[in-house]
């Protein structure tokens, strides 16, 4: 069951990263945030209509903090983008160097905030991510 999920995240993300690079150049980043989190908002409340759900208000009650981070780091990692392409950042490489640059910061914190474990094995991985970023960005 988590293959389509997986399948659906990755599509999803590469159709994100080809609207991140193709915003207008001479439109106000924030102004094509405004768009994006419009579409996302109808787009979310159409879904929760069409899932199983209480009613409103108890579902908004359910809400906490993390919603609330969740909403400002995407922001973050849109605008972050937008930045990066608009800057020259390649397509190809982009967001490869930021999702292992990820990888890397999680494994750090689910090491000491979830105390999940750090085998050999994943810092064998770790230092196999940081060559492919250095190759990545070597020109």
């Amino acid at each position: 069951m988590i293959l389509l999920p997986i399948a659906v995240a990755v599509f999803a993300n590469v159709l994100y990263h080809i609207a991140s690079k193709s915003i207008p150049a001479d439109q106000n980043a924030f102004m094509g945030l405004v768009v994006n989190y419009a579409t996302a908002l109808l787009a979310s409340a159409i879904l929760f209509f069409l899932t199983p759900h209480e009613k409103i208000l108890v579902e908004a009650a359910r809400s906490n903090w993390a919603c609330v981070l969740m909403g400002l780091s995407i922001t973050g990692v849109e605008a972050a983008f937008v930045m990066i392409y608009r800057a020259g950042g390649e397509l190809s490489t982009a967001s490869l160097i930021v999702s292992i640059s990820i990888a890397l910061a999680m494994l750090v914190v689910g090491g000491v905030f979830y105390h999940e474990q750090i085998t050999a094995q994943k810092i064998f991985g770790a230092a196999l991510c940081i060559a492919g970023v250095i190759m990545l960005s070597l020109h």
